[in-house]
């Protein structure tokens, strides 16, 4: 009697895993917002704009953005009808949430990863255009590049700053480019390509609240894997460390190196 006992919890565990595995995502329906929801499966002409058109629609896109980006999509070929949403949300109402925001206390940048966690692996998207439902095959959202040059250049300018020990055992600098850094997690440039840190000035005109360990945020985000044979994704790092202000302190006399941050691939 044991036995089956045993047997038959071992069958409920499997369906059960066989359930949650295949259950189907809930639905959300979006408006295509033409400031926010950009899509050439909608307007099909944005390549074919001049680089000025480009710049005022960016411009026009940022007054009604309270973020530092847009959405971009691009449907699966498939124009659905039929469907009734209970409801139609706000996609910009929706984005502009805190929760979607980058870490800190100012950025209005949203963390693309954790809109995928949150919304696109979650749901199932449909964007309402009159009575058609179009679902996203690519969805992203898009930071703004600078507009212009120079002192009137529209850039992001609200970011916050991370401040990391210069730890010279897993920063590692070389003769031949002083000014770069290059983290010891990181890749072989030659074949997968690195991430790195570029030195931009010096300053004394900072005041770290508090200063973090390079090697245990490196180690303890989601683009390091100790488990693989590269551990650490190079490219996404730099990305993600493109939306701060980033300080490197070895000393507070002799200053603090801002940085920038890239990947570089030979």
């Amino acid at each position: 009697m044991k036995k089956h006992m045993v047997f038959a919890f071992v069958l409920l565990c499997i369906a059960g895993n066989i359930n949650a595995q295949g259950k189907a995502k809930d639905t959300l329906f979006f408006n295509v917002d033409p400031y926010y929801s950009i899509s050439p499966t909608i307007t099909p002409n944005l390549e074919n704009r001049a680089y000025s058109e480009t710049q005022e629609a960016l411009k026009e896109q940022m007054k009604h953005t309270q973020t530092n980006g847009y959405l971009y999509f691009v449907g699966d070929g498939y124009l659905t009808k039929n469907l009734k949403p209970k409801k139609v949300l706000s996609i910009k109402d929706y984005i502009e949430n805190r929760k979607f925001y980058l870490d800190g206390k100012y950025n209005r940048i949203i963390d693309k990863w954790k809109l995928k966690d949150s919304l696109t692996n979650k749901y199932k998207i449909y964007f309402v255009h009159g009575d058609e439902f179009i679902a996203p095959r690519h969805l992203e959202y898009n930071s703004y590049y600078p507009i212009g040059k120079g002192e009137s250049a529209i850039v992001n300018k609200v970011k916050d700053t991370l401040f990391f020990k210069l730890d010279n055992k897993y920063i590692k600098s070389y003769p031949q480019s002083p000014d770069h850094f290059y983290l010891a997690d990181g890749g072989n440039i030659a074949t997968s390509g690195s991430f790195f840190f570029r030195k931009v000035q010096l300053s004394n005109n900072v005041k770290p609240e508090k200063i973090l360990s390079i090697e245990n945020f490196v180690q303890s985000s989601r683009f390091y894997n100790k488990d693989k044979t590269q551990k650490l994704n190079d490219y996404e790092l730099a990305e993600y460390f493109n939306n701060y202000v980033i300080y490197l302190v070895s000393d507070k006399k002799t200053g603090y190196v801002q940085v920038e941050s890239g990947f570089v691939i030979e």
